[in-house]
């Protein structure tokens, strides 16, 4: 059985003030900086997590601010907590991928138990909805050689449906073309959507596996 990591987050995860996950930060940045991890790739994922993308039309105007400053109405809004949260939430899957650097115990189990929710195993992590590996190394690349407008590395909603979404148990990390697929769907929508289509396939003969 396939287990989202937003069930084992939900499960276990340990409330703190902000003055007490503000520390976690530095003190998760500082582990990964010492293992190796880019400036460029810590400043990315703390971007993804706290500020808001560039978005000059529509109702919901913004360029970079924090997430909790927007208009709680906006799509991208998110608290100041759930921000953070997700930010050491997202540095601690990333220990998961495939080709992750080694951090030191205390470290690997803050984040287990506060903002992970599951063991951190280098090669572990698989996409929610596609279940395919993620490899470090590209994470690194594509951060320190950015493509305008492309990224094969997407924060992805388990439900995109709830709001506000920018919350700890719904993120996790998902590939470009994962979230295309998703789309507005649930995540549980989106799998039983691909079982009914690969069925599809089967009745009309167009698969055939031997």
């Amino acid at each position: 059985m396939i287990q989202d990591p937003s069930e084992t987050f939900i499960q276990t995860v340990t409330p703190a003030c902000l003055a007490t996950i503000d520390e976690h930060r530095r003190t998760v940045k500082k582990a990964l900086r010492d293992a190796g991890a880019p400036t460029k790739l810590l400043s990315a994922i703390e971007t993804r997590a706290l500020r808001s993308g560039r978005r000059q039309t529509g109702k919901y105007q913004s360029n970079r601010g924090s997430r909790w400053r927007l208009d709680p109405n906006d799509p991208q809004y998110g608290s100041e907590w759930d921000c953070k949260v997700i930010q050491l939430r997202l540095m601690g899957m990333c220990l998961q991928f495939d080709n992750a650097p080694v951090v030191p115990n205390d470290i690997r189990a803050l984040l287990e138990k506060d903002y992970v929710g599951q063991p951190i195993i280098a090669g572990s992590y698989r996409d929610s909805l596609l279940l395919e590996s993620m490899d470090y190394l590209d994470l690194v690349r594509e951060a320190e050689q950015p493509r305008h407008g492309s990224s094969q590395f997407h924060i992805g909603h388990e439900d995109p449906t709830i709001h506000p979404k920018h919350v700890p148990y719904n993120i996790s990390w998902r590939s470009h073309r994962s979230n295309l697929i998703q789309g507005n769907m649930t995540l549980r929508e989106a799998r039983i959507y691909i079982i009914k289509l690969i069925a599809r396939y089967f009745e009309l003969g167009e698969l055939d596996v031997n």
